[in-house]
């Protein structure tokens, strides 16, 4: 009788692991949206909003598509085989 309460309080126990882990993943998957806004001095700037709709970074087209060409272009360069 113990060993099947033990049994069911693993498996569930791993149900919750199981779920947890889904769920950073599917966090991990979804993209921050970029929102396009113009400094006062005309620059176009990329700001990136969290959960809860406040400003999370803001930074600089430039700045932000710059990084984002470093980054594509790494999984880019790796040879074929």
């Amino acid at each position: 009788m113990a060993k099947k309460k033990r049994k069911k309080a693993k498996a569930k126990a791993k149900k919750k692991k199981t779920k947890a882990k889904a769920k950073k993943k599917k966090a991990k998957r979804k993209k921050g949206r970029r929102t396009t806004m113009y400094s006062s001095k005309g620059k176009k700037l990329y700001a990136v909003r969290s959960a809860d709709g406040k400003f999370k970074d803001i930074q600089t087209y430039k700045r932000a598509h710059t990084m984002d060409m470093k980054r594509h272009s790494k999984a880019e360069d790796t040879p074929a085989s």
